[in-house]
């Protein structure tokens, strides 16, 4: 990007990626200006001697950096060159600040590019995105597949145009901060729009067996009482729920019962009608102003989930 000030910036999308010292190194790229762009629109811009060591700090500190923009600049002009180019970006997004810059040690071209083999940075040594780690770790879960069929199943059955929605109108987080109770981990869950319509729950109990429980929200049917929405069975409890701005109908499954092939989860009403009302009140999430929660979207369940689909298809 060249901004009026003939600040030729390049840009590197860095969403899933944890360093740019490897692309900085191989473009010979040290002192310089950047300006980090976030999930939520804002910017920050800063300058330092190298770069590319700075944004490992950056990374530390904010884990929703979307995009670095970088300009080559003298080292003593650093500083007049940084309050100008922070002057710029203020015209067209919300700076960001932080408390105290963070020094970071710079990485030679032999650290990065190892001429023994046995000396490079592997998948497990580098550094990962939190997004991209928290995916990782949940891709590990022993349950993983199974989880992955039936959110793919539920994506492709209850979202319109899944593909082109995701991110800023449904988006999904793995292993997200909860306030839960310590024998509860929320291990997935899922937005459309500003509600979370289906999130998987791992429960330990005092025997340290595991429970996986599998949460929908739906429409509420029509000409039906709150008394005639109550289910509960030994795998299964619904009722009306309420989040601030919508009345649903919360379901609460047991996950290890649904994939039991011997066992008939009793939902009351039949697979059609239920996703039937799931689509309702996903399509009327969708419609309105869009998701405040895209900048926690994990790009990378999202690929995989929408790959499942497409091979469920």
């Amino acid at each position: 990007m060249s901004t009026p000030d003939h600040f030729a910036l390049e840009r590197f999308d860095v969403a899933e990626i944890g360093s740019i010292t490897a692309i900085f190194t191989a473009k010979a790229y040290a002192a310089g200006l950047y300006v980090l762009h976030f999930g939520d629109g804002q910017a920050y811009t800063g300058q330092a001697a190298d770069v590319a060591a700075q944004f490992l700090a950056d990374r530390a500190e904010w884990d929703d950096i979307d995009a670095v923009e970088f300009v080559s600049w003298p080292a003593d002009e650093l500083v007049a060159g940084a309050t100008r180019l922070s002057a710029i970006t203020a015209q067209t997004a919300q700076l960001r600040t932080r408390g105290q810059d963070v020094p970071a040690a710079a990485a030679s071209s032999r650290d990065v590019f190892p001429l023994e083999r046995g000396k490079r940075i592997t998948v497990t040594s580098g550094e990962v995105g939190d997004r991209r780690s928290k995916f990782w770790e949940l891709s590990d879960h022993l349950a993983y597949q199974e989880i992955r069929s039936i959110v793919a199943d539920y994506i492709n059955s209850t979202i319109p145009d899944p593909v082109n929605t995701q991110k800023y109108l449904w988006n999904v987080v793995a292993l997200p901060a909860t306030d839960g109770a310590e024998d509860r981990r929320r291990l997935l869950t899922l937005y459309c729009g500003d509600l979370e319509t289906l999130y998987i729950t791992e429960i330990t109990h005092d025997d340290d067996t595991i429970e996986l429980d599998l949460a929908i929200n739906t429409a509420i049917p029509a000409q039906r009482s709150d008394a005639e929405l109550e289910v509960s069975n030994d795998s299964v409890i619904a009722g009306v729920g309420g989040y601030e701005n919508e009345r649903v109908w919360s379901w609460s499954i047991d996950l290890g019962a649904l994939l039991e092939e011997d066992v008939d989860v009793e939902l009351s009403i039949d697979d059609d009608t239920f996703d039937d009302l799931a689509y309702a009140l996903n399509v009327r999430l969708l419609s309105r102003d869009g998701s405040s929660h895209a900048r926690h979207h994990n790009q990378d369940l999202a690929n995989d989930l929408l790959a499942e689909a497409y091979r469920q298809s």
